[in-house]
């Protein structure tokens, strides 16, 4: 029997997501619209001995075509593809959230309207009498709330129920709008459609009226009126007073409201460390626990030694970054699900607006930016709670700006050891210039790329009541991302790793192809002040920053420059690496150095985190070619004044 085919639809924020998940489980994939940077997500459940398959829609305002989800969605129900459409909407927010409803009508294909967040609107006061709603769209309404698992079984039934018997939306309400309309001639626009397809020919005259954007705002004044028309009598509400109304004032205010958020980010950022740390250290403690048994393993069937490292070093290396990927990401995820939840996210895209539309993003995007100064790969995490596709994919690019815990450790140690406190210092304050530069450079470059026009005047939004959490919601999204994050990323840093490890390798004598490249390459790398050892270190920096002490140490030393890669833990600085630098590295080499190592491409667990979450090969090549040649021109610059000096 053919899987019926049920099509979630809704604007951002309406909890279509939670719905997703709740029906399908783990059933689900994850990859991207066809010819598209936008997330495709499918998965199936079965209820009553049947199979039906769902497809979680992007989010849209409307079916008015403009931005990629939109364009997508719209494609999408034009297909016809849906024997279903389950149009959510928040409940707490009718009178936006039914513009949705108001574009659907006039299309032919069964529709189920779904109410979801009843208990958000109940703590506002609002009272929804479904059956009012229903009466009046002729097609079933549902009262729901996503995240409490009880639900989805009646869910399930009453899915099923409306694909037994469907019933097409109601359109007269709407068209009588329109037809009473006397700026509008929409007898004459009706008489000259066909009515072919999934639209009726009162829909079609509508869609052929909004071509023309000087007719939107008055097409969208007749559907407001007949979002008012459904909630005549349908919806009662009653003034409820919340005892977090001052602490809301304050959470708002032009200064109040940035501190606050400061304060709250850095403890969910601490939050999330603590969640994130137990799992680092177990995965950290893996390779210390399975080489020696790999070792033995190898040695007892005399495995080739190439193969041989390869599996006791370079894998259980990579399975530790991964698992510390994962635990990192299930802790950030946790926290910004638990700020979003409660209502706090959207204050904090609010009172950061301002300052982030300088870079062509929203106030959602400086929890990324916070939350990187720990670690870019949860900057990268944290980009989720952006809505706009474009702003989260420029949020990510801009993340890796942004010297992470260990850059921010690393850089100022290494500066110490060449120019004393003082110039330590100086370091950090150039650091800290040329991070709102480089941000303020490749916003501009990639946001001409990624912003639509829609995106460019910052946000209207409804900020949501605040309410308790709901953890059992919570909990099971954070697993089932981290489950995702660890899967995905595996894949992405063993290939790297290994890839890394091959060029790495001596397999001619003491030199490896790595070291014969640099060699072959050493004229350029000194006219930017680099040895060729200080440019293998610089190349291994964006497998972890951590590894850059240990690399330099084995190639000046001649001593195994894999080992040094994948075991470096720490960016501690040894008595004898302390002593070595200075005498193999001068004072310009080490300014040019510091400067390409801090703005380099990030961690290899950064760029496979950035693209599980944007799953574009295109915005993972140009941000890292763009970081390479930002950091090598740094280099060239700074080493040539340092020449100037010293």
């Amino acid at each position: 029997m053919k899987e019926k085919m049920i099509a979630l639809l809704g604007q951002p924020n309406c909890g279509k997501s939670s719905v997703f998940n709740g029906l399908t489980g783990s059933h689900q994939h994850v990859g991207n619209w066809p010819g598209k940077t936008v997330e495709h997500k499918e998965g199936i459940f079965r209820f009553g001995g049947e199979t039906y398959r769902v497809v979680d829609l992007p989010g849209s305002y409307s079916l008015s075509a403009g931005s990629d989800e939109e364009v997508i969605t719209t494609e999408y129900i034009r297909s016809g593809e849906a024997d279903l459409v389950a149009i959510l909407v928040d409940s707490s927010q009718l009178e936006r959230s039914l513009y949705m409803v108001a574009d659907f009508v006039g299309i032919k294909i069964p529709v189920l309207l779904i109410l979801n967040m009843m208990d958000v609107a109940e703590q506002k006061g609002i009272e929804i009498h479904t059956e009012i709603l229903q009466e009046k769209l002729g097609i079933p309404v549902i009262g729901f709330v996503a995240a409490e698992n009880r639900g989805y079984g009646n869910l399930k039934e009453q899915i099923a129920e409306a694909l037994k018997n469907p019933r097409m939306m109601e359109q007269s309400l709407l068209m009588e709008r329109y037809a009473g309309d006397s700026s509008i001639p929409f007898s004459e626009m009706i008489a000259r459609e066909k009515g072919t397809g999934i639209y009726t020919r009162e829909k079609q005259a509508i869609l052929a009226f909004e071509k023309e954007d000087k007719n939107l705002m008055r097409s969208g004044r007749n559907k407001y009126d007949f979002i008012d028309m459904l909630l005549d009598g349908a919806v009662k509400k009653t003034k409820v007073k919340s005892g977090l109304e001052r602490f809301d004032r304050k959470a708002l205010g032009r200064h109040s409201g940035k501190w606050i958020a400061f304060g709250i980010i850095l403890a969910g950022m601490a939050g999330a460390m603590l969640i994130a740390s137990p799992i680092m250290v177990l995965g950290f403690a893996i390779p210390g626990g399975l080489t020696p048994l790999l070792e033995k393993l190898m040695n007892m069937f005399g495995v080739w030694k190439p193969l041989a490292e390869l599996v006791c070093v370079v894998l259980p290396n990579v399975l530790a970054f991964t698992i510390a990927m994962a635990g990192f990401v299930l802790g950030v995820t946790f926290i910004f699900a638990l700020i979003e939840d409660v209502g706090y996210m959207a204050r904090i895209a609010v009172v950061f607006n301002k300052a982030m539309e300088r870079l062509g993003l929203q106030g959602k995007s400086v929890c990324s930016f916070l939350m990187s100064l720990g670690c870019n790969m949860a900057g990268v995490a944290g980009s989720r709670v952006i809505d706009s596709t474009g702003q989260r994919f420029l949020t990510m690019i801009l993340v890796w700006s942004i010297p992470c815990g260990s850059t921010l450790s690393l850089a100022p140690m290494l500066a110490s050891i060449f120019f004393g406190s003082l110039g330590s210092f100086l370091v950090l304050l150039f650091m800290l210039v040329i991070t709102l530069g480089s941000m303020f450079l490749a916003s501009k470059i990639f946001g001409r790329q990624l912003i639509g026009e829609e995106d460019e005047h910052g946000i209207i939004m409804e900020l949501p009541p605040y309410h308790k959490p709901k953890w059992g919601h919570i909990v099971r999204m954070t697993l089932a991302k981290a489950k995702d994050i660890f899967v995905r990323a595996f894949r992405v840093i063993f290939l790297v790793s290994v890839v890394f490890y091959l060029l790495s390798y001596s397999w001619f004598g003491n030199i490896s192809i790595l070291a014969a490249f640099g060699q072959l390459i050493a004229p350029v790398t000194e006219f930017f002040g680099m040895t060729w050892q200080m440019f293998m270190a610089y190349l291994s920096s964006m497998v972890t920053k951590e590894s850059l002490l240990g690399v330099i140490n084995a190639l000046y030393n001649n001593s195994d420059v894999v080992s040094a890669a994948f075991n470096a833990k720490s960016t501690g600085m040894t008595e004898g690496m302390a002593q070595l630098l200075p005498q193999v590295i001068s004072k310009p080499q080490a300014l040019g150095f510091i400067m390409a190592i801090v703005f380099n491409v990030p961690c290899t667990m950064t760029v496979a985190a950035t693209f599980q979450e944007n799953h574009s090969k295109k915005w993972i090549a140009l941000p890292v070619l763009y970081y390479l040649v930002f950091s090598l021109i740094l280099s060239c610059v700074f080493y040539h004044i340092g020449m100037l000096i010293w």
